[in-house]
């Protein structure tokens, strides 16, 4: 018997998180069997806004806006104009179809979205770049208000165009309440580059000059306080970035030279505490591998999990030395976030068996798996409903907070700005 679910679709925007959550639990070695999620996405949000881990180049950023540009100048302007929703579903589609063109057989390897489809118009994805980057596009001034789902603001837009369009032709004077009508037209605005007139035959996807420089200002005026803000304004620290084997990961990225120098003390503590925050909590994941296989697994992996325990905990003073529960739950929120109260009583207990030591893993292994039992239900591992024969590390494994997608982006951004051959993604 296979299971399924579903949500109500109250908004576009309440949608768009949840097929959010499903493209991360997607992904390989994402799972998170200990619900821990929220407060990781909550250090990422602080550094890098805007990014996501199911992005895959920054030319989805000028390529969306350039669409709704023209969504707002030509389509809205006939007489039976498309919805956005279905102008966005056939115009994204020609342009990946346009992008498998220009790249031919070397396409599955440069984050095209949609690439393994092909040139096939019956078929495509179900989530479209639109979706994937609306939010960026919102926190990076590309559109505004920036309060509004992708669905809304499309609603709004086509609204705003019918009800001036019948003002100008019934030439009233006076507009009574429908000048309101005018004025929240006025207040939408959608920012893009200038483009060339070929751009559209020669589509390509990596970053024009121009839309590299304007995607850098954008980020750069909208997110000035921001990680990522603060690495693009300044063309040193981007290619001290670069110079970051491509397979490096946060840990790599927090060792670089230009943090130590960063003038915003509570940036540099963001990055030391979301480093702190996976070395402390990783224990906790050690563990529960460790009772996995107990239970579930096999002979030949516990002895090594046991050892990563081991060394884990001779680790424990040097993490602990520079740890701020405190600062972690400004992060939290900050951002908006709302973990969940079994998550805020767990991390904060594990932390202060952190302290003791971890030396009693009893009462560890009692922690982490009570907190399975909250966060999965009867899905939870640990209630040995599981198969058997486990012989492999389950849940996270480390926390990258969107690192390698920033990279990806500053990579993009620089070859652009110097002329460079793109490096596939």
């Amino acid at each position: 018997m296979s299971s399924s679910f579903g949500w109500i679709d109250f908004s576009s925007e309440d949608s768009a998180k949840v097929r959010t959550v499903l493209d991360l639990l997607s992904d390989t070695g994402v799972i998170d069997e200990l619900g821990i999620g929220v407060i990781r996405d909550s250090f990422a949000d602080r550094m890098f806004p805007g990014i996501s881990t199911v992005q895959t180049r920054p030319k989805y950023f000028t390529l969306t806006a350039h669409l709704l540009k023209d969504y707002e100048e030509w389509e809205l302007s006939k007489n039976r104009p498309r919805s956005l929703t279905r102008y966005l579903e056939e115009e994204e589609k020609k342009c990946r179809i346009k992008l498998v063109e220009t790249h031919g057989a070397g396409r599955q390897n440069l984050g095209i979205i949609g690439a393994t489809f092909g040139t096939n118009w019956n078929r495509d994805v179900v989530r479209k770049p639109s979706s994937i980057y609306w939010t960026g596009l919102r926190q990076y001034g590309f559109i505004s208000p920036s309060n509004l789902s992708l669905v809304e603001f499309g609603r709004r837009l086509a609204d705003g165009k019918h009800r001036l369009h019948t003002l100008l032709q019934d030439g009233k004077e006076d507009r009574g309440d429908d000048e309101d009508a005018m004025d929240h037209e006025h207040r939408l605005r959608i920012h893009a580059p200038e483009i060339p007139e070929d751009y559209w035959d020669t589509l390509s996807i990596d970053l024009t000059k121009e839309e590299a420089e304007f995607l850098r200002s954008q980020i750069r005026a909208h997110q000035p306080d921001s990680l990522l803000g603060q690495i693009l304004m300044d063309d040193a620290i981007m290619d001290e970035i670069l110079e970051l084997p491509t397979s490096s990961n946060f840990e790599d990225f927090a060792a670089l030279p230009f943090l130590v120098s960063l003038k915003d003390k509570s940036l540099r503590s963001t990055v030391l505490q979301a480093q702190n925050f996976w070395r402390l909590l990783e224990g906790a994941h050690v563990r529960y591998n460790v009772q996995l296989q107990q239970l579930l697994g096999t002979s030949e992996v516990i002895g090594g999990f046991v050892e990563r325990w081991e060394s884990w905990r001779e680790r424990l003073p040097q993490y602990l030395a520079e740890w701020d529960t405190g600062f972690m739950w400004t992060v939290v929120r900050e951002r908006g976030s709302t973990p969940k109260s079994s998550t805020r009583q767990f991390v904060e207990e594990w932390i202060e068996e952190c302290k003791e030591g971890a030396a009693n893993e009893v009462r560890c292994d009692a922690l982490v798996k009570r907190q399975e039992l909250r966060n999965k239900g009867k899905r939870a591992r640990l209630r040995g409903n599981g198969a058997e024969g486990i012989n492999q590390w389950i849940g996270l494994d480390g926390m990258n907070y969107r690192f390698r997608e920033v990279y990806q982006l500053v990579q993009d951004i620089r070859d652009a700005e110097l002329g460079r051959e793109a490096t596939n993604a």
